[in-house]
């Protein structure tokens, strides 16, 4: 204390204005963990509003529609950060490849993450438009996958039908290994050489 003044207590300043992508991106955030663990459906807007800090009316601003217009830019994130990164270098080995493609996804599904959870409840879903996100991502993988062991984006049908068998079976077959604690290293070569086994038998 100066001159017999106290000094003076810090001035409480409203929260910064974000630019409107950063703001819908915190939406989004705060969503994410809300819809993973109650629903595509059933989840609280007034929960997801109190995550982030804003009132049930911002989020109209930011997603008219309520509800379905979140849900969709939940599950846009989940399929982003699933398939981000997605390593077709023809510089790295492609035995590398695989294992750092496949090992990604089966850290997301062995915690399970959010997005992993997120992906589950997509497939299930029967709302065209989440399908149509569902989809969208399944075609990239698919498309990332053929790139590395086809060199095209455009797996001839059969290909196709192997890998999109192949999902269906790397969905069952880790959901199994995280009930039954099953280590990550047998998950993963289970999954590579069934990865292996698929292309290579729809290219005979």
């Amino acid at each position: 204390m100066v001159g017999g003044t106290r000094p003076r207590a810090p001035v409480a300043r409203p929260p910064r204005r974000l630019p409107r992508g950063a703001r819908r991106a915190q939406l989004v955030a705060a969503a994410t963990p809300v819809v993973a663990l109650q629903g595509l459906s059933d989840y609280s807007l007034d929960e997801v509003a109190r995550h982030a800090g804003v009132t049930r009316n911002l989020l109209y601003h930011y997603f008219p529609r309520g509800r379905p217009d979140l849900t969709l830019a939940v599950l846009e994130d989940a399929g982003r950060v699933l398939t981000n990164g997605w390593v077709t270098d023809e510089a790295i080995p492609l035995p590398e490849r695989i294992v750092m493609n496949v090992g990604r996804l089966i850290d997301h599904a062995m915690q399970p993450s959010d997005a992993w959870r997120l992906y589950r409840l997509a497939r299930v879903s029967t709302d065209p438009e989440v399908r149509g996100v569902f989809d969208r991502f399944v075609d990239l993988v698919i498309a990332s996958i053929s790139l590395n062991h086809l060199g095209t984006t455009d797996p001839p049908p059969l290909a196709r039908a192997a890998l999109v068998g192949f999902f269906a079976f790397f969905e069952a077959a880790l959901e199994e290994a995280r009930a039954a604690g099953l280590p990550r290293e047998q998950a993963l070569v289970l999954l590579n050489e069934t990865l292996v086994a698929a292309i290579r038998a729809s290219d005979a």
